[in-house]
C-alpha cells in the first residue's frame, strides 16, 4: 500500500515511509505545543513511528495518567496493543499529555499543562486523546494512539484537523490501559489520514470486510448544530454528491435519544468504581463530585443502562439494514475557547462542555465503530470534522469509505498556520 504522508522534518507531502528517527527528533522539538509528556529510549528503524496517550502500560515506564505525578508504579510488562504495533514495525517514539483519568472532552490539565491547538493556541484541542491530536496536526508523527470513553477521539480530531479511528468495542484489546468505564472503553487512532488509520486496522482488523457505500446522511441533527456547522457539513454533502457518493437522508436523533442518558449515568457509575483504587491521587473538586454522583448508583442499576443500552440495538440495525454508513457532524458545535470550557476562568460555560461529546457517546453505548475525517473550516478558520459510523465489525470498510472521500477531496491536507512550526522545521 502505498501511504501519503506530511514529512515530520519538513511538512510536505510524500510517499513511502515515515522515519522513525526524524518524528522522534519532532516530537522532541516540539514542547513548546505542550502535547508531549515524556520519551522512551531511541528507537530503533522501524516500519512506521506513533506516539502515545501516556495512560497504556509500557515496561519500566509509569504512565501518569494525566496526573502530576505517576499514581502507580512502573509496570513489569507491556500492554498488548503495544506489542502488536511493535511486531508490525511500529516505534513508540513520545508519550503524549492527556487530560486527568481521562474524564475531560476539553483537554484541560491544571497539573501537567494544556496541549494548545496549532490551529489558535486560544481555543480548546479537546480531549481526552488532546496530546496524541496536537502531536499528529503538528506533523510531528502520522499515527498515535489515544482512547475513547465518550468522544475522546473524535472530539480532537474536530478540534485538531485530523482523522480518528474508534474501533469496535473489544478489537483493539485494552489490557493494560487505564480503564475509565469498561461497558464504553475503546482503545483506537488519530491520524493524518484515513491511509494511516488503515496502518493501525491492519493490524487489529486484518480480514477484509464486504460492505457497501450507502451512506445515510443524518441531516435531522443539523437543527442542533452551529451555523458554521451546519454551513460546513452541508458544503461537504454538496461536494459529495458531485463526486457521485451514494447519499439518502436518514433520522438518527431517535437513536441518540435512546441511548444518551444511559451512556452518561453509565460513565458515572463505572468510572466511579473503575477509578476508586486511583482517584485520591486527584485533587479536584469537579471530579470528587462526579465520583460521590458515581459511588451513590447501585450495581442494580448499572445493569440496567446496560440493558437500556442492549434495547436500543434494534434501532441502529434498522439504520444499517438500509444504509452501510451514517454521516454526521463530529460536534455540534464550533472550536469553543479556552475560557468557555474551564470553570475556573470568567466565561465558562457548562453547556457547551457538555455540548463537545453530544454527537459521540451514543456510538460508545452500542460498540459501534466510527472514522472521523476534516470537511472544512468554520469562520474562524478551525477546522471542522465529520463523522462516518458503521456497523460493529465494518472497521475497515469505514476507513476504505474515509480514504474515497479523502481521494477526491483535499479537506484532510489543510495544516495549521501553527505558532511551533519552527519546533519542529
Amino acid at each position: 500500500m502505498s501511504i501519503s504522508r506530511a514529512d515530520a522534518a519538513s511538512g510536505q507531502e510524500a510517499g513511502g515511509p515515515w522515519p522513525v528517527a526524524a518524528a522522534q527528533a519532532a516530537c522532541r522539538a516540539a514542547g513548546a505545543s505542550h502535547a508531549f509528556v515524556g520519551f522512551p529510549p531511541p528507537a530503533a528503524d522501524g516500519t512506521f513511528p506513533f506516539a502515545m496517550k501516556d495512560m497504556v502500560d509500557v515496561a519500566d515506564h509509569a504512565p501518569t495518567y494525566g496526573l502530576d505525578h505517576p499514581p502507580l508504579p512502573p509496570p513489569l510488562a507491556t500492554a498488548p496493543v503495544v506489542r502488536h504495533l511493535e511486531a508490525a514495525g511500529g516505534r513508540l517514539v513520545a508519550y503524549t499529555r492527556m487530560t486527568p483519568l481521562a474524564f475531560d472532552p476539553s483537554g484541560a490539565n491544571r497539573w501537567q499543562g494544556r496541549p494548545l491547538n496549532p490551529w489558535n493556541p486560544e481555543r480548546i484541542c479537546g480531549g481526552s486523546s488532546s496530546g496524541s491530536a496536537v502531536a499528529v496536526a503538528l506533523g510531528a508523527v502520522p499515527l498515535a494512539l489515544g482512547s475513547d470513553t465518550a468522544g475522546s477521539l473524535r472530539i480532537p480530531a474536530h478540534c485538531c484537523g485530523v482523522s480518528s479511528w474508534k474501533p469496535t468495542r473489544g478489537l483493539v484489546p485494552d489490557t493494560g490501559t487505564l480503564a475509565l468505564a469498561p461497558t464504553l472503553d475503546t482503545i483506537g487512532f488519530l491520524g493524518r489520514d484515513a491511509a494511516w488509520l488503515d496502518v493501525a486496522a491492519a493490524i487489529f482488523a486484518p480480514l477484509p470486510q464486504l460492505a457497501g457505500d450507502r451512506i445515510g446522511v443524518a441531516l435531522d441533527l443539523l437543527e442542533d448544530c452551529d451555523a458554521d456547522i451546519f454551513r460546513t457539513f452541508c458544503a461537504a454533502h454538496e461536494a459529495l454528491e458531485d463526486m457521485g457518493v451514494d447519499l439518502s437522508e436518514t433520522a438518527l436523533a431517535p437513536l441518540i435519544q435512546a441511548t444518551d442518558g444511559a451512556v452518561l449515568e453509565l460513565l458515572l457509575g463505572e468510572s466511579a468504581r473503575a477509578l476508586a483504587g486511583i482517584a485520591a491521587a486527584w485533587d479536584d473538586p469537579l471530579f470528587a463530585t462526579r465520583l460521590a454522583k458515581g459511588r451513590a448508583m447501585a450495581d442494580e442499576q448499572l445493569n440496567s443502562l446496560r440493558t437500556t443500552l442492549a434495547d436500543a440495538q434494534p434501532l441502529a440495525d434498522a439504520l444499517f439494514a438500509v444504509h452501510d454508513a451514517i454521516l454526521l457532524p463530529a460536534m455540534p458545535c464550533i472550536t469553543p475557547t479556552i475560557a468557555a470550557c474551564d470553570p475556573a476562568i470568567p466565561g465558562f460555560s457548562g453547556r457547551t462542555l457538555y455540548r463537545l461529546s453530544a454527537f459521540t457517546r451514543f456510538a460508545n453505548g452500542l460498540g459501534l465503530p466510527v472514522v472521523t475525517l476534516p470537511i472544512g473550516t468554520d469562520s474562524n478558520a478551525m477546522p471542522v470534522g465529520a463523522q462516518l459510523v458503521g456497523p460493529r465489525g465494518s472497521d475497515r470498510a469505514l476507513i476504505a469509505l474515509a480514504g474515497t472521500i479523502q481521494a477526491g477531496t483535499d479537506w484532510h491536507r489543510a495544516r495549521p498556520a501553527s505558532s511551533f512550526k519552527e519546533s519542529i522545521a
